[in-house]
This record gives C-alpha cells, structure tokens and sequence, in this order.
C-alpha cells in the first residue's frame, strides 16, 4: 500500500493506494472513511480486495487532505469526492464508504450517476429520529467549541480489551480539530440529504453494518436496502460501528461479493434471471469438497465448493472453480499445487466452516499435510493431491486445473447437495420420508436467516427426532438466543426430491441478538440469495401476508399446493 499526494483546485490530496495500475488490470475500487479517520482505517480491505481491483482510499478534507471552506455541509463533500476523482483519472469506480464516508459514497451515487458503478454503505446513518439528530448536533457543536472526548467514541465502538481501541486512539488524537469539527457537523446534518435518492440508484448497492452499532442501526440499513431496487443487506452479528476492524474478513467477504455483482450496462441479467438460473444449475446434484493450499508463508486456507469435476484419465486432470471475489482468488490461481478434498456424508459442519469467512479454518478440523504438500482433510470420502496445471479465466471466476499427483478414497458415503440443501447416501435409501422442521423468526418486517453452508441463506432448520416437532422448534429459538416461541403452522410440504416432510413454524420475536445469521428484509432483494426455491417461495409469501395481517397454511410439496387463510390468527 503506497501513500500518494496531489496537488490541484483543492489544493492537497492525499490517498493510500494498492492493487493492478494499469487499464486492464481491475476496476478502481474508491474507499471513503468516517469522520476522525484516515485511509489505514481500510487496512484490512485494502489488503484483500487489491488482489482484484485498484484501491484508492481517500483522505477527507480535514484528515490529510485539505480544508474545505468554513460551513461545508455534506454536498460539499460530495462536490470535492467528484473531483478528485476526475483529478485521478479513474473514470467510473465502485465506491463504498464507512459513516460520514457512507453519506458521501450516497451523495457520489445520487448526484453523479455517471461516475459511480456500484456502492457499498457500511454503517451509514438514515433519517435520524430528530431527538437523535439534536444529539449528534450537539456533540458536534461541542468539538467546534473545543471539547474533544477520546473516550466517548471509543467506549461506543470498542470492548475495553480490543486492540482495534489503541490504533483507532491514535488516529483520533493526530486529526486536524478544525477539520474533525467541521465533517462532524456535516455528519450531524446529513443523514437525509440524499435519502430521497435511494429509490433512483440503478446500480448495485450493498448496506452493512452490525447488530450492535446503536446510532447506524440494523433498522437503518433493511430501511436504504428496501429502497434502493438493487440493494441487499448484512447485518454482522456480535459487532459494532467498526466492522471493517472487528470483522474484516466478514466485511472484505461481502464486498468482495458486491464487487462481483454485474454492474448496469455490463450485459447483466436481471434479479430474476439470475435467481431462476442459480436454481436451474441446483437441479444438478453434486459433491461438495474442500479446496485446499498453503499461502506464501505456509500458512493453510480453503473454501468450500461443489463447482467440481474429473477432466482427463491420461493425463490425471481435475477442475474447480473459484469466485474472483474470494479471498483466497489470488493465492490459488497464482500457487503451485491444491487439494480436492470430498467431504463424507457427516460432513456438514466441515463445510459450514469452510464456507464461511472464520479467521482459522483449520484450527476447527483435523488434517494432515498432504504428499504434494497441501493439507487433507481428516475422514473425508476421498482425496486428490495435484499440481497446478492450468488457470483459465471464466467470467466472475477462474478454473483451476489440477494434475493429479496422488490420491486416496474411503469407503465412505460422499455428502451430496441438491437445489440449496445437504442429502446424503443414507437418507436417499430410507424407506419412509424423514421429517425436518423450519422456524420463520420474524421481527419488524424481517426474518431470520442463517448461512446454509454454501455461500447462501436458509431458515434455522433441524431434523425432528423422538421429542417431536414443537419441541425441536423450541430448541432451534434457544440455541439462537432470541426472545421467540412457536406459533401457527406456516407451511407443511413433501419435498418429493429429498424424501422430506418439512414443518415451518411461524415464531414471532420480541427481541435479543442472534448467536447466529442475521435477521434480513422481506424483500424480493433481500431474499434472493436464499438457495432453497421452496422456502423462498414460502418467504415471497410472508412478505406479502405481513404488509396485509392476512396469514394462511401451505399444504402440498416443493412446486405447487394451496393456501387456506388462519381465520382470527395475528402474527
């Protein structure tokens, strides 16, 4: 990452900067921080995300760069955002933005369409209750008269024992005052200048932040995402204002998938079509592997895929494919060997773990370095140690090919997967249907959703052993850790293809944070990335029977079936 300065109409502009420099080498990825900071504060997003795209972080007026003229609100941010990128000659860029840097990458998208292919808002403040308002007004009169308090923010932001505190002290305590008093005010007066515009953006948009942040609350982002037509929405669980710090793998993640989302004039398909053909591609059964190598500094990594198939006898060849978007992307197309690991029937958990953005994968599994090096999974069906022999670009991901150099298989079942959901060997033999139970958590206009494993979302799902269904529900709330209890009867459906009877249960929720998942809009957008076409047909339902207080019962299987309506039933 390299610090850089210019000099123009605005005087000093200064930036870090990281990633491809010439034309075809990655979109310009431009980085907006909040209010105190600087461009380090992208740290951790700047070492990932240039592996693909030229990263440029700005320094605000203020923090680095020079000032603005006494009483700039918020335009006047935006204005100078659009300049210097028309000073740096990156054309059309992404842009996400932290806080106040939120309400400038809004302003950019909003005011300068033309300039601005996709945007990402993380922890962004939307229509402040005026109380609310009044108080950050208030506070940012009080650093203009002098006050600076280290300790309030940091106490909001940060346990007491994050090492994130220390660093973040430091930059608060180097700010130019007059600058860090004259964002903040804007700050202050800008949560809605541009609210009106999110109904316009065109583009795609991605609003994050976590569950904890109290001042740019979950409630604010399901509020800009329901608004924009290509929004979608993260809610991190377990963290606060500074996500990109506390949580950078889950941020770098996100936005990695944002970046991979086509942007408007780049041929793309519409939500729909994507959606139809994701699921046409999961009429497919497949495997699902673990992909694994050792980084520059021998250091394991891994995800998990199913994207995989044999190629060639003579010579032994194998493929996967891997996202462009991934933060493994530049360590696997540029290294020498991987592993195919092909995960046993009892498995899940191992995929969960690898199909998530954990900091130590491997601490949660058992392996072994295999003979060409890579790591191999412990009790795995099968696995195929290889040398890298061929990378070939492949749309939003590349293909790895791989010469298979050694190999070894169990007899074990292989763990398969089928339209967004596990199957296994065993369960396809049996005999009569197994019977799994779903709770639909709803809590002001948004529903609970968990990582199904594979890079998408499901309901809290579980199989119903001898305590019953209700009692199994009843335990998939308690091990959420929410205020929730068993209602109605939603939907009950024969998923023919699975062998299943499959319960979901309507749970109403009062309050309490997730240990798991995050509660999203119900919104056609914010459901799409649900991977089971019969629960998220189900969840399309909700949304509109919540707008009219209007519930019925599904009865019949994954595709079709009837609605009879709960006569004197209130969520």
């Amino acid at each position: 990452m390299m610090s850089k300065t210019l000099q123009g109409s605005d005087g000093t502009l200064t930036w870090a900067e990281a990633g491809p420099q010439s034309a075809n080498g990655g979109e310009p990825l431009v980085l907006l921080h909040g209010v105190g900071m600087c461009a380090e504060a992208w740290g951790p997003q700047i070492a990932t995300l240039s592996q693909t795209h030229r990263v440029i972080a700005l320094n605000m007026p203020g923090h680095g760069s020079s000032l603005l003229p006494d009483g700039a609100l918020l335009p006047d941010y935006v204005a100078w955002a659009a300049r210097a990128i028309d000073a740096l000659g990156l054309g059309r860029v992404n842009v996400a933005g932290h806080s106040m840097g939120a309400l400038i990458a809004l302003g950019l998208a909003v005011d300068h369409p033309a300039k601005v292919a996709r945007v990402a808002l993380l922890n962004a403040v939307h229509r402040r209750a005026p109380e609310a308002r009044a108080a950050v007004l208030a506070r940012a009169e009080a650093i203009a008269g002098g006050e600076f308090d280290l300790d309030t923010p940091l106490n909001r932001w940060f346990d007491a024992t994050d090492p994130n505190r220390s660093l973040v002290a430091g930059w608060l305590s180097r700010v130019d005052r007059k600058g860090y008093a004259m964002a903040y005010r804007a700050f202050a007066l800008g949560d809605a200048t541009h609210a009106e515009g999110l109904a316009r953006l065109t583009i795609p948009a991605l609003f994050l932040t976590g569950d904890g942040d109290a001042n740019s609350t979950a409630e604010m982002a399901r509020a800009m995402s329901g608004t924009a037509p290509d929004g979608r929405v993260l809610v991190i669980a377990g963290h606060r204002h500074m996500v990109s710090l506390t949580a950078p793998d889950a941020v770098s993640a996100a936005l990695g998938d944002w970046l991979a989302r086509p942007a408007q004039g780049q041929d793309r398909m519409t939500q729909d079509q994507r959606r139809a053909l994701r699921d046409a591609f999961g009429t497919f059964m497949t495997g699902v592997t673990v992909v694994t190598t050792l980084d520059g500094d021998g250091k394991p990594v891994g995800f998990t895929a199913n994207s995989f198939s044999s190629v060639s006898l003579d010579p032994a060849l194998l493929l996967v494919s891997i996202a462009k978007s991934s933060s493994n992307y530049k360590t696997f197309t540029q290294g020498t060997h991987f592993a195919i690991n092909i995960l046993a029937e009892d498995q899940r958990d191992v995929s969960t773990v690898f199909a998530k953005p954990v900091a130590d994968r491997f601490a949660q599994v058992n392996w072994h370095v295999g003979p060409q090096v890579s790591p191999i999974l412990l009790g795995v069906a099968a696995w195929f140690d290889c040398t890298t022999h061929q990378v070939v670009d492949a749309g939003d991901h590349a293909l790895l090919i791989g010469r298979i150099d050694s190999f070894g298989a169990t007899p074990a079942p292989g763990l398969g997967y089928y339209r967004g959901s596990y199957f296994t060997a065993t369960a396809a033999v049996r005999t009569g249907p197994e019977v799994v139970v779903s709770a639909v958590i709803e809590q002001n206009g948004a529903v609970l959703l968990v990582d199904d494993g594979l890079g998408g979302l499901t309901l809290p799902t579980a199989k119903v052993g001898a305590k019953g269904a209700s009692a199994t529900v009843c335990d998939l709330i308690a091990a959420l850790g929410l205020n929730a209890a068993p209602g109605f009867i939603y939907s009950v459906f024969e998923d023919i293809a699975r062998g299943h009877q499959h319960m979901a249960f309507h749970c109403p929720c009062t309050g309490g944070t997730p240990t798991r998942g995050g509660f999203v809009d119900l919104s056609p957008a914010s459901l799409a990335d649900v991977t089971d076409p019969a629960l998220r047909t189900m969840l399309l339902r909700l949304s509109e029977e919540s707008a009219q207080g209007n519930y019925g019962i599904y009865f019949g299987n994954q595709t079709q079936g009837r609605v009879a309506r709960v006569s004197g039933e209130t969520p």
